[in-house]
């Protein structure tokens, strides 16, 4: 039996999608200013503890893989699925499940992540949610907001405290007590209920669905730059209609959106494509950004920083890794 604990401090959600291994993740940061990722993680095997904060707004999009169930906290107020969560709010999220979620606050959850033949194996109400895999709105369970507070609090004691060194007796006594402090206090945010409860009533905002099959069009894209036109004409709706659902939903433009998510792809290439040798202005063209002067500007307002300047930290980190 073995674990581990990390604790990351990222700038790129590039970064921090590869530090995952039992979920897919794509983000976009939104707002302007420089990223700051803490990424904290308790690694069990078959348990993922992690706790997750940075301080821009973003739009995010998660699967989860096949044989891994998650139990979320968000901390931080969200919108999830269309849903406006308020916060504390206590999920469930089945395999293969995909899920959007948009934050205009700064970001603040816990994920529990468990493969579905150790959540099975927990007393009820845990070991039902294998075979709980209910619509976004049902995946909301009501929750004990003292329960919460107490796995957040004993979350950031987790991650402060000090690993037994070696694989040994301690090693073991101290994975076990951890399964057994965090198996606990899932039960007490779900108040010790017998069986697991959706919280009722919840609604998505209007639209969701629409900017969702938006979004859906939107991501794959690589190889030209796609338009609200293009949109509405694929979606078979009004550019209008296209631009009311974004703002509905994510709190801005699609055009704003579709220039986000392209600067934010540029920003990863170049912090990872650099290291090849590969320059500013290949990155700029091989994203469709052929004003290298108009591509410097918008980089640099929504980043904090010139792309020459992310280049060059890159190739510095590399050089002293």
């Amino acid at each position: 039996m073995e674990g581990y604990i990390s604790r990351k401090r990222l700038g790129d959600f590039g970064q921090y999608r590869d530090q995952l291994r039992c979920w897919d993740t794509d983000a976009v940061q939104l707002s302007r200013g420089p990223l700051s990722i803490a990424f904290d993680c308790f690694d069990a095997g078959d348990v993922v503890v992690s706790h997750l904060k940075f301080d821009r707004d973003a739009a995010v999009r998660t699967v989860r893989k096949p044989g891994w169930h998650a139990l979320i906290s968000d901390i931080s107020p969200k919108r999830w699925c269309g849903i406006d969560l308020p916060p504390g709010a206590f999920l469930t999220i089945g395999p293969g499940r995909e899920t959007h979620v948009v934050s205009h606050q700064p970001w603040d959850s816990i994920s529990v992540v468990v493969r579905c033949d150790t959540l099975a194996a927990w007393e009820t109400p845990l070991g039902e949610l294998v075979e709980w895999d209910p619509s976004p709105e049902r995946s909301i369970l009501a929750s004990d907001r003292g329960g919460v507070e107490r796995l957040r609090s004993w979350t950031e004691n987790l991650f402060r405290a000090p690993m037994p060194a070696g694989i040994g007796d301690d090693s073991v006594l101290w994975l076990a007590a951890i399964r057994e402090r965090l198996r606990w206090h899932l039960l007490d945010v779900l108040g010790h209920r017998t069986s697991p409860r959706a919280m009722s009533p919840v609604h998505r905002v209007a639209r969701y669905d629409l900017a969702l099959a938006a979004l859906r069009m939107i991501q794959p894209e690589t190889d030209r730059r796609i338009t609200v036109t293009d949109l509405a004409q694929g979606l078979g709706v009004s550019a209008r209609a296209v631009e009311y659902a974004f703002s509905s939903v994510i709190g801005m433009s699609p055009a704003q959106y579709i220039l986000a998510e392209r600067l934010n792809k540029a920003r990863h290439h170049l912090m990872t494509y650099g290291l090849s040798g590969r320059s500013v202005t290949t990155v700029a063209f091989d994203h469709q950004f052929e004003n290298l002067s108009r591509f410097a500007h918008q980089y640099t307002r929504l980043f904090g920083e010139r792309p020459s300047d992310t280049l060059r930290m890159a190739r510095t980190a590399f050089h002293h890794a």
